[in-house]
């Protein structure tokens, strides 16, 4: 047997929207998150304040799910959210 293809981010979004699937939304954080912390850390240069800006981004794109789930990819999506977070 095959591998299955990877599972889309807007996919993932869907699940997470449509039946609180967990699961997947720690699937996009696994993903996407060492991206959005370094993208914190770099504007912030404080480690506290760098996580609390990660979190508050990924709480972004959950309050945001059903709009993004047409996404393939969020991680552009979650690149913009992390700067405009870290700079305010």
């Amino acid at each position: 047997g095959g591998t299955a293809p990877p599972v889309s981010d807007g996919e993932l979004l869907g699940r997470y929207h449509r039946h609180g699937d967990e699961g997947a939304f720690a699937e996009l954080v696994r993903r996407h998150g060492g991206a959005v912390a370094g993208v914190c850390r770099r504007w912030l240069g404080d480690p506290g304040r760098a996580d609390d800006a990660t979190q508050a981004a990924f709480l972004l794109l959950a309050r945001r799910a059903a709009r993004l789930a047409a996404r393939a990819s969020v991680a552009g999506w979650l690149h913009a959210a992390a700067v405009r977070v870290a700079r305010n």
